[in-house]
């Protein structure tokens, strides 16, 4: 999210999701449990399988990326990105990830978040994988950029199989659109059920042009929809339609998960403090805050909330920084949930990506590229819920 500078210079590289994406499962019995408390279940917690570990013929070993090394490579971050040094904040926000290949080169991946002195459009410049950096050297040679993380982490780089399986990181499928169920019926506005299928109708809007990293444009129509704060740029873009809810929209390039949230949201029927939604995901929590929310990591989800995901060493939810935000669609009993997400990328371009039955606790670390990713849920507190 940013303008075709914040496109550049703050993303130049980015990757974004993966998303399962899967038949749409919007049943009565999905969506009418709103709530689950205790979410997720201690039950479906404990009978999660834990990641296999790596084969002992695997062609690939953990390689430590020590603080100096960090510091190097910081640096080349922030040339490759062309912002200053002084706008990253110093320490890693995760687990510096590291591997040697057998016969080959090393890699690296690394999380920084946006320093204080960094600025709207620069904090929004980080999200949704851009403030990952992907990292590659020759055997005896010196450290490059391979590209920006992404979501889901490293789909936008061509890392080595082997290296995502010690990573744990996730594939990168092709997104699919979800069909729409026959003989629902009109579902009221200005309701849970109503935001999640204005959400759902989205799934499948992509980048126009294409494009499958995230190194240049990021053309989207949502950015345009909530009448583009940042100013960001759209030259270079097309336009887009998606039956009757817009057509024939100038794209915008943008990070733009929050965007579509908000622009969902007011679809929906939300309008009180609007102004307050920016393309910075974390505004959500500002705004939740201002209308009454008390917001804690994990929490109870229910549908039409935003999910906000944070990097692992957050201390408590804020309105400063977060990696992403999307949309609860689905609450299961069994505490996986259906979620719905701008600016994901897939084998085959940028788009609105539908997720089913995520696991939060282990979904978020694999999306994001790093273990003990947070997150926290915001009431969009509508009118008829």
């Amino acid at each position: 999210m940013g303008t075709k500078y914040r496109k550049q210079a703050l993303t130049r590289h980015r990757a974004r999701p993966w998303r399962a994406a899967a038949i749409w499962l919007v049943s009565s019995t999905a969506l009418a449990g709103f709530a689950v408390s205790g979410w997720p279940p201690a039950a479906a917690a404990a009978s999660r399988p834990a990641p296999a570990a790596a084969s002992r013929q695997a062609s690939a070993a953990r390689l430590v990326i020590s603080p100096a090394v960090q510091r190097q490579l910081r640096a080349l971050y922030a040339a490759y990105r062309h912002i200053p040094l002084a706008s990253i904040a110093p320490a890693a926000s995760g687990p510096a990830l590291g591997a040697r290949l057998r016969r080959g080169a090393d890699w690296a991946m690394i999380r920084w978040q946006p320093s204080s002195r960094a600025g709207l459009a620069m904090v929004a410049g980080f999200q949704d994988g851009a403030g990952t950096g992907t990292f590659t050297r020759a055997a005896g040679g010196r450290w490059a950029v391979a590209g920006l993380g992404g979501e889901p982490a490293g789909c936008a780089v061509a890392i080595p199989a082997t290296v995502r399986r010690l990573w744990h990181l996730p594939g990168c499928p092709a997104p699919a659109r979800p069909s729409l169920p026959r003989g629902g019926g009109a579902v009221a506005g200005g309701t849970a059920l109503g935001l999640v299928a204005i959400a759902l109708a989205q799934a499948g809007v992509s980048d126009n042009p294409p494009v499958t990293s995230f190194s240049g444009l990021d053309c989207n129509p949502y950015t345009t929809l909530v009448g583009n704060p940042l100013g960001a740029s759209s030259k270079g873009c097309k336009t887009s339609s998606n039956g009757t809810y817009f057509s024939n929209v100038q794209d915008t390039s943008e990070f733009w998960c929050a965007d579509f949230t908000k622009w969902v949201w007011a679809r929906a029927g939300v309008t009180s403090g609007l102004a307050t939604l920016t393309p910075s995901a974390a505004s959500f929590y500002t705004w939740g805050v201002d209308h009454g929310e008390t917001i804690t990591f994990a929490g109870t989800p229910r549908i039409g909330n935003a999910v906000l995901l944070y990097p692992p060493s957050t201390k408590a939810p804020n309105g400063s920084y977060a990696d992403h935000v999307g949309i609860v669609t689905a609450v299961h009993a069994n505490g996986t949930l259906n979620l719905i997400n701008g600016d994901f990328l897939g084998s085959s371009n940028i788009s609105v990506q539908y997720n089913t039955n995520v696991y939060l606790p282990t979904w978020a670390s694999q999306v994001e590229g790093s273990p003990g990713e947070k997150w926290a849920f915001v009431s969009p507190r509508l009118p008829r819920t």
